[in-house]
């Protein structure tokens, strides 16, 4: 992914392919209402052509991640990485 699109989706704005923005949309979402979505926001990113199976994958991503950020800080990890730019 070039960087330009990685910034255009970090900072929330349409990256010009509607798949993907349709699952940025839901991924923020999910994090927003801790998985509390209307029917309306369901219907919409399975109509951007997600699948059952697709959104558990995404559903179980956003969970590790945040299982992962959690045991980080609570046991005070060291990052041995550059910060995104």
């Amino acid at each position: 992914m070039k960087p330009e699109t990685l910034r255009q989706i970090r900072a929330g704005q349409p990256s010009g392919d509607a798949k993907r923005d349709a699952l940025v949309r839901f991924v923020r979402l999910l994090v927003l209402t801790q998985g509390t979505l209307s029917d309306e926001e369901f219907a919409a990113i399975r109509g951007a052509g997600y699948t059952d199976e697709q959104l558990v994958d995404i559903s179980l991503t956003l969970a590790v991640i945040t299982f992962t950020n959690v045991f980080n800080r609570i046991n005070d990890t060291t990052l041995d990485f550059p910060a995104a730019a």
